[in-house]
């Protein structure tokens, strides 16, 4: 049985985005996939996978607590509030719990994330009663002080670790919930840290196809969600002293994905339905749908006002004033919590979400996204008519058009593995069937491709996987040709893919080494071309591995080149192709005395190039490495523990160049940084320089961007007397604030002047002021 409900929408309530500063950090994660929900302290929590949103609705503002500001770790999993101490309780995938207080300060419970306990730790359910939190784990039930914010007690029902995946306090008993069976004791016994201090409930008898997944209390009495295999077999039962009742059976057909109780109401969870009985079983709300968009409801709470508050897997934080008209309240973030690779044109940023991977297909149908003027930009199956009946999947790479800005590719490991998008739409979808493509040589049926490149021309290069010819070519007339690289590339994995300023393609070659391409600037004719393939050891290209990475091409046409050991650079990138000597260089360091390979060893995952040249280098799993423009020098190094990194292992990176914002995406979500360089603006058209004014409270980095390259840049007073002077990293310089001799500079008007650093004779030309206010 379906649900049908008109609605319409009274508004959406954003709080977008702003700009970063230097140096500042923000999150990138969805917040339309709300996963739990708690109201308290007259505001309401919904919990998201990699934070909360706050929700004043009497002020009507939101605020969203992430790792950035404040909550110590990502993963939501759970939120309860606890009412005697006026906060609320966040549980993690690792163990860790959050206690926000009612002043917005945040107080780390990490006892549970420390413990040495093998396995798993993950907050399945918080629960409240009597002043007291109780968690249930993946190795038992933990109990919390909220005073005190500390862990009070561990319980384990039983021997050995297992899986909790709920608990409840009922008058004098305490129920812990697994899979397949319910423990029960005394809530006053001092013992329960032992589990022979524990029953098991003989009122559930065990199933074969059914299992047990959570717990609610209707008037003293309790409630469990039986999930059956059998589809629309799932139900409420009833446990009262006189025995065992099914409260709500299958009513609609339909799979129960959770339930709640509220007061005297039930709340039923379905995949695709909110609908909320009382406790006569009588239907008083539902709704499958929030105007012409499904809805995935994940939790509720009943409003003061009326109506209620649903926390929404698809549309997060929804504000239902009745069956038929709501509201969304959230920030503006990405679509979805799906993150691959990452590229960019300008200022346009382009996410994809789906995964390309060596061994298997994963049927990812998240799509891309793209990221312009602070807003996000949807592309999957739901939005893109063409789409519709295609067979698209596992989006993994993505590339903007230089002739054509408005123009994005899509490649991925499907059946039609190539879309183009005009205009926000998908306007051609290309297979082995319409194309140049290949499927795959290992039978599958599918088409892989694991990355694409336009040229400065408008062709677009494709890294066609497990192909006979696996480098091909559409050409902007829209014919395409296949490049012949020898029998060692036919069939294999191939995967990165740049072009350098020369026009020469370059492509990792999985186990093979680097594929170097020159088709002499004439891609239709593929006679007069010429191709190396670099390998390990010398006199043979000098790799470190022959698996390829990563690949990048720096500002002096140098190719920088990543490994799973480390990187090595290539100098002559075009002089391999007329003569032997092809071996790249390691970067070697002094360090302590001795001479090393910077980085040897590292698992590289990615290497990006900012506007001032300088090379920043991602790894599997020790986070991102800044290195100066010849690499001798580290910069920097980010990761997890010393900046806001979420994670040390990195997947992909790449900049925003005109601003400088560098976009990570990590295994646990995507991060970005505004580093201090960006590219150049010559005609210094794009000037800005922030903040402006300069507050007496600010004491970060005074910005002027939107220069020359390798700009000498000078600040004067309004005398013209020369207080500091720099140079810029690409197009973007930064200043102090102070004079050279480093003291603070005085309330005034400052003139910022610039001339490049290859003719310092020329006159200085004035690109901006700031004010500072002391």
């Amino acid at each position: 049985m379906r649900f049908v409900i008109t609605a319409c929408f009274l508004g959406i309530i954003p709080t977008l985005f702003a700009q970063i500063g230097m140096g500042e950090w923000r999150m990138h994660h969805p917040i339309t996939k709300a996963i739990d929900l708690a109201v308290g302290n007259d505001v309401v929590l919904a919990a998201l996978s990699s934070g909360v949103i706050e929700y004043d609705e009497s002020a009507g503002e939101n605020k969203v607590y992430n790792r950035l500001n404040g909550l110590s770790d990502i993963n939501v999993t759970c939120i309860v509030y606890e009412p005697t101490s006026f906060s609320f309780f966040i549980g993690y995938e690792n163990g860790n719990v959050d206690q926000l207080l009612k002043n917005g300060k945040i107080v780390n419970i990490p006892g549970i994330k420390l413990a040495q306990i093998l396995g798993n730790k993950r907050i399945n359910k918080l629960t409240t009663n009597n002043g007291l939190v109780y968690a249930a784990t993946g190795f038992g039930l933990v109990v919390i002080d909220p005073k005190k914010s500390e862990i009070k007690d561990t319980y384990y029902p039983v021997s050995g670790q297992k899986n909790f995946n709920d608990v409840v306090v009922i008058n004098d008993s305490i129920f812990a919930l697994t899979a397949d069976q319910l423990y029960r004791s005394s809530i006053s016994n001092p013992f329960l840290a032992a589990p022979t201090q524990w029953t098991v409930d003989n009122r559930i008898m065990p199933s074969a196809t059914a299992k047990l997944a959570s717990l609610g209390v209707l008037n003293n009495e309790l409630l469990v969600l039986y999930k059956n295999e059998i589809y629309g077999a799932d139900s409420i039962l009833k446990f009262t002293s006189q025995g065992t009742s099914v409260l709500i059976g299958n009513l609609f057909d339909m799979e129960i994905a959770n339930f709640s109780i509220e007061g005297t109401a039930i709340h039923l969870y379905y995949n695709d339905a909110l609908i909320i009985f009382n406790e006569n079983e009588q239907i008083v709300f539902s709704v499958n749908s929030y105007g012409n968009v499904i809805s995935s409801p994940s939790k509720a709470f009943a409003r003061t006002s009326g109506g209620y508050w649903i926390a929404d897997s698809r549309h997060g934080l929804v504000k239902a004033y009745d069956a038929a008209n709501f509201s969304f309240i959230n920030q503006l973030g990405p679509p979805k919590n799906n993150f691959f690779s990452v590229n960019s044109l300008d200022d346009k940023v382009v996410v994809t979400g789906g995964l390309i991977d060596r061994v298997a297909l994963t049927y990812n149908l998240s799509g891309a996204y793209v990221f312009q003027d602070e807003d996000w930009t949807l592309y999957d199956r739901e939005n893109q008519t063409m789409w519709n009946g295609a067979n698209v999947w596992d989006i993994g790479s993505a590339a903007f058009n230089p002739k054509n800005k408005n123009q994005l590719a899509l490649a991925g490991y499907c059946i039609d593995a190539l879309s183009i998008v005009t205009d926000n739409q998908v306007s051609a979808v290309y297979n082995a069937s319409n194309s140049g493509l290949e499927s795959t040589t290992l039978g599958n049926g599918f088409v892989c491709i694991s990355n694409i490149e336009y040229d400065k021309k408008g062709n677009l290069w494709i890294s066609n996987c497990y192909s006979n010819k696996p480098l091909k070519v559409m050409l902007k007339d829209g014919t395409w040709q296949s490049m012949e690289s020898g029998t060692e590339t036919n069939g294999a994995f191939s995967s990165e893919l740049a072009i350098d300023y020369n026009g020469n393609k370059w492509m990792g070659i999985y186990g093979k080494g680097l594929l170097g391409y020159d088709d002499n600037e004439t891609p239709e004719n593929t006679a007069d071309d010429s191709y190396k393939l670099l390998k390990s050891g010398e006199g043979f290209g000098n790799l470190p591995s022959e698996n390829v990475t990563a690949i990048a091409v720096d500002y002096d046409n140098e190719i920088w080149i990543g490994t799973d050991n480390g990187f090595v650079v290539l100098y002559n990138s075009n002089g391999i192709f007329n003569t032997n000597y092809i071996d790249a260089s390691r970067i070697l360091v002094n360090f302590e005395g001795n001479v090393e390979e910077l980085l040897n060893g590292t698992a590289i995952t990615d290497i990006e190039i900012d506007g001032g040249n300088r090379k920043w280098i991602a790894t599997a799993n020790t986070g991102i490495f800044l290195l100066s423009a010849d690499g001798q020098d580290v910069i920097k190094h980010y990761t997890k523990e010393n900046s806001a990194l979420i994670s040390n292992a990195i997947m992909d990176m790449d900049f925003n160049h005109k601003t400088g914002e560098l976009f990570v995406v990590t295994d646990l979500g995507m991060v970005s940084l505004r580093a201090d360089a960006s590219e150049e603006d010559a005609s210094y058209a794009s000037v800005s320089v922030f903040p402006n004014p300069v507050k007496p409270d600010y004491t970060g980095p005074i910005t002027i961007q939107g220069i020359r390259y390798d700009s000498d840049v000078r600040i004067t007073d309004a005398a013209g007397k020369l207080v500091y002077k720099t140079t810029s990293n690409g197009g973007t310089a930064t200043w102090n604030g102070k004079t050279m001799s480093g003291a603070p500079v005085a309330t005034g008007v400052y003139f910022i002047w610039t001339a490049t650093n290859e003719n310092l004779t020329s006159k200085d030309r004035k690109v901006g002021k700031v004010v500072v206010v002391r």
